[in-house]
């Protein structure tokens, strides 16, 4: 992780002019020393989804401070994190209405299949490019989609949606790769606490998969992640 810098960062200031909302689970993680810090478990995380409040999942002290930070410095090169995530890692730009994708409807995009999942072109799965504080050996992937099934007034799944998503996982052996059911995570996190809120996406977390695996789903290595890139200024 590149997280070292010469001069020291000022968590406080973080805290009271952050580039997006906090939880409270993130101020506790940015005031709590490296060491300290508890990742999150298969069995927490199942916990936390059950429960259905994303809001207690954390990164890493580090990383959060990292993520802020890299926020910052995105808007300031690309405008947006959307813009960012387009040029980036996605090659979409070009392809949505800005009018459309302001307003965080997600269906701004030309899509091949208007149905979710059904053509390669309309999403990717990629690594997290700042994933949340997991125990080793748990990966932390993201699908992006052009278009996503039906979502609630918070943004949630509908039930159609959710059955949607799971059927493209299809974990008994189909577009999840394989990955056995007890072995695969996922989740969308309300509006209110997604970071990129104008480009549809779910969370999706892995474990007992190998890194070629996982290479080869997303085409990129661990070390390509911006978590692992990015210096603070």
């Amino acid at each position: 992780m590149a997280s070292d810098t010469a001069s020291p960062i000022n968590i406080a200031e973080l805290i009271r002019n952050p580039p997006f909302e906090l939880s409270k689970a993130d101020r506790e993680a940015l005031l709590t020393p490296e060491e300290d810090f508890i990742p999150h478990s298969w069995e927490d995380l199942k916990q936390v989804i059950a429960a259905g409040d994303l809001s207690l999942l954390k990164r890493t002290p580090t990383s959060l401070r990292d993520y802020i930070l890299w926020t910052r410095d995105v808007r300031q090169t690309y405008g947006s994190v959307m813009n960012c995530i387009l040029q980036e890692r996605l090659g979409w730009e070009g392809e949505e209405s800005a009018e459309t994708l302001s307003s965080g409807s997600g269906s701004g995009f030309v899509c091949a299949n208007l149905t979710p999942f059904e053509d390669e072109r309309d999403y990717r799965v990629l690594r997290n490019d700042w994933p949340y504080g997991f125990e080793e050996g748990m990966v932390h992937l993201v699908i992006w989609v052009k278009r996503l099934g039906e979502v609630d007034g918070e943004g949630g799944l509908t039930k159609k949606g959710r059955e949607e998503v799971e059927g493209f996982l299809d974990v008994g052996g189909g577009k999840g790769g394989g990955v056995a059911k007890e072995d695969l995570l996922w989740f969308r996190n309300s509006r209110k606490w997604q970071s990129v809120q104008a480009l549809e996406h779910i969370h999706v977390v892995v474990r007992n998969v190998a890194e070629g695996w996982v290479e080869r789903l997303t085409g990129q290595r661990a070390e390509d992640c911006f978590w692992r890139s990015y210096v603070p200024k």
